[in-house]
């Protein structure tokens, strides 16, 4: 190809390759996701990329309106990569009502797009492992979902995690008592404001709220400090908070669940996690109207979430006349990843187990029918795909992370026999027999 019809190899700003290592890794946490996920007796679904822009817009509030890839297809229909898995699958569920079981409990992996601003963690194409329960509204369907996460983040992140669950008719409740003159739009701007509370701050925030319509200093100041209150647990001061609210049942009966949910929820966290009730978590979000949560790794503290959801009890009225409350929650498959390699839990390769190293052409099958044996014992093995020089081979394995080393020749072949190397103590065993293989590699990988 001539130079000038050469293109320069650049990829979009905010998306990413992984290398071999990187999607390894990404592709066990799905795989421990799914696996809880199934226990729990969620059922795997798949929606399209693409939906119809409207089915997207006006779901998700302002913020990610804006955030959502838009454009004409070649039918001149305006059509949107979807921003996240829910929404989607409010649209599967109402078209698919009738053949399915309610409650009905969803498990879906898939990768979502968001035009927002790239940074550390946060990309514009980026995969979720959702749970979601649609048909109960039960404090149970709400544990459902929380404790297979917490399980889930368990298995993934390997690290102290704390979960914060707050509820958003409780946050309500405190913006009508502390802002009286705001209508919904004006606490649907507080909500958002309060979710940017551990990002900007409190006094930030405050500013935030007092430019509302309706939005005062006091109000304002009154309501950061009661929802910011702790009790000896380290709980949001549910005891305070109730008093405050008290004349509002719906907000009363938010508390209420949310003392129930951290009863059921007490016996089975993680010993390496934490869930605390934190009434400053928000989630912007428009469609939920419940329990919500967030969850941060605490070795990283402004990493920032992987995994959050929450409850959406109007959401699948855009679509369908039945009443159908939901709940979910998502572990951000790429944010776990992305913490994994702040930390440095990723490995640099994707290596298999075994390399057989075939120095002679006369041995070429016999040195695949070595890595076949492996294979089929469960041990993941590679070989030289030609016969060459076992230094150059010996590299190839040592630059792609390969433990072990079967080497093979024409003297190997003759006497069934074979050679292993441990590329990590660089220790070589010789005139190994053939018939002994699967048992000394596995005793070697022990």
């Amino acid at each position: 190809m001539a130079a000038q019809d050469r293109v320069e190899a650049r990829r979009l700003k905010g998306f990413r390759d992984l290398l071999p290592g990187v999607a390894a890794s990404k592709e066990k946490i799905i795989q421990i996701a799914r696996q809880e996920a199934y226990l729990a007796g969620f059922q795997p679904i798949a929606t399209p990329a693409l939906e119809y822009a409207d089915i997207l817009v006006g779901s998700g509030g302002g913020e990610t309106e804006k955030e959502v890839y838009k454009f004409q297809d070649h039918g001149e229909r305006l059509v949107g990569l979807r921003f996240d898995l829910t929404v989607p699958f409010a649209r599967f569920v109402a078209e698919h009502q009738n053949e399915l079981a309610f409650p009905f409990k969803k498990f879906q992996v898939d990768e979502v797009w968001r035009g927002e601003k790239p940074q550390k963690g946060r990309y514009r194409q980026f995969c979720q492992a959702d749970l979601d329960i649609v048909g109960a509204d039960s404090v149970a369907a709400d544990f459902e979902v929380i404790s297979t996460l917490l399980r889930i983040i368990e298995g993934t992140v390997n690290q102290p995690f704390t979960m914060m669950l707050s509820h958003r008719a409780v946050i309500s409740g405190l913006i009508k008592h502390f802002f009286p003159a705001f209508d919904t739009a004006g606490e649907n701007s507080a909500l958002i404001a309060l979710d940017k509370l551990g990002k900007v701050g409190a006094e930030i925030v405050q500013n935030m709220l007092v430019q509302i319509p309706g939005g005062t200093e006091a109000g304002a100041k009154s309501f950061l400090q009661v929802i910011s209150r702790k009790d000896a647990a380290g709980h949001s001061d549910l005891a305070a908070i109730g008093d405050v609210v008290a004349s509002d049942a719906v907000a009363a009966g938010g508390i209420a669940r949310l003392d129930e949910l951290i009863a059921l929820l007490s016996p089975v966290i993680p010993k390496s996690g934490k869930v605390l009730v934190d009434l400053s978590v928000a989630r912007g979000l428009g469609y939920y109207t419940g329990v919500v949560f967030e969850t941060t790794i605490d070795s990283l503290p402004g990493f920032g979430s992987v995994s959050s959801g929450g409850r959406y009890d109007q959401l699948l009225s855009r679509f369908t006349n039945r009443s159908l409350p939901g709940v979910g929650g998502s572990l951000g498959v790429d944010r776990v990843l992305g913490a994994l390699e702040e930390l440095q839990k990723i490995p640099t390769t994707a290596a298999a187990k075994v390399y057989v190293a075939i120095a002679t052409e006369d041995a070429q099958t016999y040195g695949i029918q070595l890595a076949l044996e492996l294979r089929q014992s469960g041990i993941a093995t590679d070989y030289a795909l030609s016969a060459g020089k076992l230094g150059n081979q010996f590299k190839y394995a040592d630059k792609n992370g390969c433990p072990l080393v079967v080497t093979v020749g024409s003297d190997e072949l003759k006497a069934q026999q074979f050679s292993l190397k441990n590329m990590r103590t660089g220790m070589e065993e010789k005139g190994l027999a053939a018939a002994g293989l699967v048992r000394k590699i596995q005793v070697a990988l022990q």
